[in-house]
């Protein structure tokens, strides 16, 4: 098996300290802690296929952080563990992980940021591939695997204001993914960068062009690919309320096969995002196309949608619904066309300053796999307590 990339995650530790140390007197420290408790009922939790595979569920989730901040800078440890235990046909599930961030201004012209994660996922538990913005990049092939992942992740940039209606971006990362439960040969590491130009063309508009290019390795010897995509860039205030941002481009990828001739591929690439943020309600719509990695040994295009919704009905009570529409197509390999859709809705009420109650309800599916896999729809009641909670 691969390191996971120890000298690349070293590096950008050594930035992360660096905006760190360069962030002077940092305010007091800032903790808080948000836990929820969970009972509800799910007719697939992971979407597999077979008989007999519903189960009530009782679950626990806690998020601590700690965070500090001055004029010119923050820096936050945020944490989060979930545990599921199910009534019956499965075993207790884990999904755990944590994250140190810190972004500083060095100047009134140059701002730096750097970020280190940890995630070990169940995947196909939950709805965690299209559920919110931004889109999670969750492996739609691998639904039904109840596969589980670790993640380990490192990215470092800077924004440069180069002139008062001009400015440039620079970022890169590396991301290894690890998977277990007899994945292995699936390993891959995936490391990039992305160079952006944008100007204000209006107090309320900008535009700008961008080129990224990053390279998927895999466990498998010999089988890689190599992605480079340049893409114009859009965002504007269309009114008070509205708000747009987009990218278009063309992604051309090459696949290098550990036998025969390498492959070319080459399609439309790009993310789109418009939302409403009234006084009482909130919509986001999005979308987004891109070549990736995926946990069955070869790369994929993939295309995702969805909407998300919050209503306010009164001072403390909340209607939440949403839906996505995922698609996994195969570059290179045999994998099938597979695709992912869901829906959920709920509704939330504040009780107390800080404490929240509530029902949801969801409805999930997955096609295109062999063997045929029953839709999952269930719901739960949830309590949330933030602490030290809002003002």
């Amino acid at each position: 098996m691969k390191s996971i990339g120890g000298s690349r995650i070293g590096r950008a530790g050594a930035c992360m300290l660096a905006v760190t140390a360069a962030t002077p007197a940092l305010a007091k420290i800032k903790p808080s802690v948000e836990a929820e408790v969970r009972l509800g009922y799910d007719a697939n939790p992971f979407l597999q296929s077979g008989n007999d595979l519903a189960s009530g569920y009782g679950a626990v989730s806690i998020r601590p952080k700690l965070s500090a901040a001055t004029a010119k800078g923050e820096v936050a440890l945020s944490g989060h563990y979930d545990r599921t235990e199910y009534f019956k046909n499965y075993d207790a599930s884990n999904q755990y992980g944590a994250a140190l961030e810190a972004q500083h201004a060095v100047s009134q012209k140059l701002n730096v940021f750097a970020a280190l994660r940890y995630d070990h996922d169940v995947i196909g538990q939950d709805d965690n591939v299209v559920s919110a913005v931004p889109i999670d990049n969750t492996d739609i092939n691998l639904l039904g695997s109840r596969a589980q992942v670790n993640t380990y992740a490192a990215s470092a940039g800077f924004g440069l204001k180069v002139s008062p209606k001009d400015t440039v971006n620079v970022d890169g990362g590396y991301t290894a993914t690890r998977y277990e439960n007899g994945l292995r040969g699936s390993d891959n590491d995936n490391y990039g960068g992305r160079v952006a130009y944008q100007r204000a063309i209006s107090p309320k508009t900008k535009i700008g062009v961008s080129g990224s290019v990053y390279k998927i390795d895999y466990d498998t010897p010999g089988l890689s690919t190599l992605v480079m995509q340049p893409s114009v860039t859009f965002s504007t205030e269309l009114s008070p309320k509205w708000h747009f941002e987009g990218s278009l481009g063309i992604s051309f990828s090459t696949i290098y096969l550990p036998i025969g001739p390498d492959r070319k591929d080459s399609g439309i690439a790009g993310d789109a995002t418009l939302c409403h943020t009234g006084s009482r309600n909130k919509l986001c719509i999005f979308a987004s196309r891109s070549v990736s990695g995926s946990g069955f040994g070869g790369s994929t295009r993939r295309s995702q949608a969805g909407v998300d919704f919050s209503q306010r009905l009164s001072e403390k009570l909340t209607l939440i619904a949403g839906g996505s529409y995922a698609r996994s197509s195969s570059l290179g390999s045999t994998l099938p066309l597979r695709e992912y859709v869901s829906a959920h809705v709920g509704l939330s009420d504040r009780i107390a300053r800080n404490l929240t109650v509530g029902v949801r309800a969801q409805y999930r599916d997955v096609f295109g796999t062999s063997l045929p896999v029953g839709a999952d729809y269930g719901g739960e009641l949830y309590a949330t307590l933030a602490l030290p909670g809002p003002k």
